[in-house]
């Protein structure tokens, strides 16, 4: 495990802003890797999804919301899944 790694876990466990920031960008990384390794340009993504490249660019970026329904949209179409996993600390009580 890289010191970075290291780090963002030993700070997520003590800060709930930095988690949800850090699992966040891990989460947009991973949709970015998945497009590349589908050999998609953002222009081809958009127009599968029927969105503009810009607005391709800015969710990769980080800097426009992506909605969950988008998300899985966007993983579909690079041939990925979206895997959500409950975190002890945080189930709920049945």
């Amino acid at each position: 495990m890289t010191w970075i790694k290291q780090y963002a876990e030993k700070r997520s466990a003590k800060d709930p802003k930095f988690k949800a920031a850090y699992e966040e960008e891990a989460a947009l990384l991973g949709l970015v890797r998945a497009r590349q390794m589908a050999n998609l340009t953002q222009q081809n993504l958009a127009k599968t999804l029927r969105v503009s490249q810009p607005y391709i660019a800015q969710i990769e970026r980080g800097s426009k919301p992506i909605s969950l329904s988008f998300m899985v949209r966007y993983a579909n179409a690079v041939g990925a899944t979206i895997q959500i996993t409950p975190q002890q600390d945080n189930a709920v009580p049945a």
